[in-house]
């Protein structure tokens, strides 16, 4: 007599390998693809079907990403499209810098560009190490429209952007009721990437048309910090303390600043971002020298300059600001 049992238990069987290959064959599809389709494609499959990779690593690791940024985003942490913010009417004065680090001086004319058409009075804050191109910048900037003061500091290349920010222009940032830091990123090795990310994050924040940059100097009086949200082609992976947390955490001890959580941060990844000067004043506060700042040697994590980045945000929520955080309608579909 045939086991009455067999074709069930052979039906389940059948099930359980048909999931697994299809799972598989679906996670494998993932990683073939390029970014950032890879990243839309992980999404979709994973907000969609969760039942299917539930048990698997990369779900599991997405799921905690996606709770953090997503799900349980920090409540003082809000989304802002800037096409619905009202322009402001009548902005109060407030003292404004731009802080530029130039080490790649052919990208300046790109950054000059976009200030010709910023609206209201600033002070730019230049520093580069390239000491020869000191006079050939000055002429680049001194004839932008609303440009107050142009101050240009040359800068040992230590600390890469954020060490000449705060070892050269640290202390007279605190004279500011606002400042912006942009810098020059570019394609260098392996960083495919860099020429869209610069272009992404210096147009996000420095783009006047339509109003961009008074919507974000009206959203200033409110949030400690504006920026771009993450560059679509940047992993989140990337987007957490890492080995970075004990540089961090020694930083916040000597401030007397809350502690970081380990895991994922929101941060501004890339060192572009708009300031209210008092949400940043621990950081800008501490007399940081030059020496304090690893030698540049092509890292890629896990030096001061990795963990201040991370802590930017940090500071400022601690601060009691929240933070507003430029979100790209098109881009979104890429998050976490």
């Amino acid at each position: 007599m045939q086991n009455p049992g067999l074709f069930p238990r052979a039906l389940r069987s059948l099930k359980v390998r048909s999931k697994y290959y299809l799972q598989h064959t679906l996670l494998r599809s993932i990683e073939t693809m390029r970014t950032p389709q890879k990243f839309a494609w992980r999404n979709f499959l994973f907000q969609q079907f969760p039942s299917l990779f539930s048990s698997t690593s990369a779900y599991l690791h997405w799921e905690k990403a996606y709770t953090y940024f997503i799900s349980n985003r920090n409540g003082n942490i809000h989304l802002i499209d800037l096409k619905k913010v009202p322009t402001p009417s009548n902005l109060p004065a407030k003292k404004i810098a731009i802080q530029a680090h130039i080490f790649y001086p052919d990208l300046a004319k790109e950054l000059a560009v976009l200030l010709k058409d910023f609206p209201v009075p600033f002070d730019l804050l230049v520093s580069t190490p390239h000491s020869e191109s000191k006079e050939p910048l000055r002429e680049l900037f001194k004839n932008l429209p609303k440009l107050v003061e142009l101050d240009f500091l040359i800068t040992p290349n230590q600390g890469r952007d954020l060490g000449p920010l705060l070892f050269g222009f640290g202390e007279k940032l605190l004279q500011y009721d606002y400042f912006a830091h942009v810098h020059t990123k570019k394609s260098v090795g392996s960083n495919s990437i860099g020429n869209a990310w610069r272009k992404y994050l210096l147009n996000n924040l420095l783009d006047s048309s339509h109003h961009r940059t008074l919507k974000i100097l009206g959203l200033l009086e409110k949030y400690g910090m504006v920026y771009p949200r993450k560059f679509p082609l940047i992993d989140i992976d990337n987007c957490q303390w890492g080995s970075n947390l004990a540089v961090a955490e020694e930083f916040c001890r000597s401030a007397n600043l809350p502690l970081p959580t380990p895991g994922y941060i929101e941060f501004p990844a890339g060192s572009m971002f708009w300031a209210k000067t008092a949400a940043l004043k621990p950081l800008l506060d501490k007399p940081f020298l030059v020496d304090e700042f690893e030698e540049e040697l092509g890292q890629t994590d896990n030096t001061i300059m990795h963990a201040l980045e991370r802590s930017l945000s940090h500071i400022a929520l601690s601060q009691g600001y929240p933070i507003a955080l430029l979100q790209d309608p098109k881009l979104n579909r890429y998050y976490p």
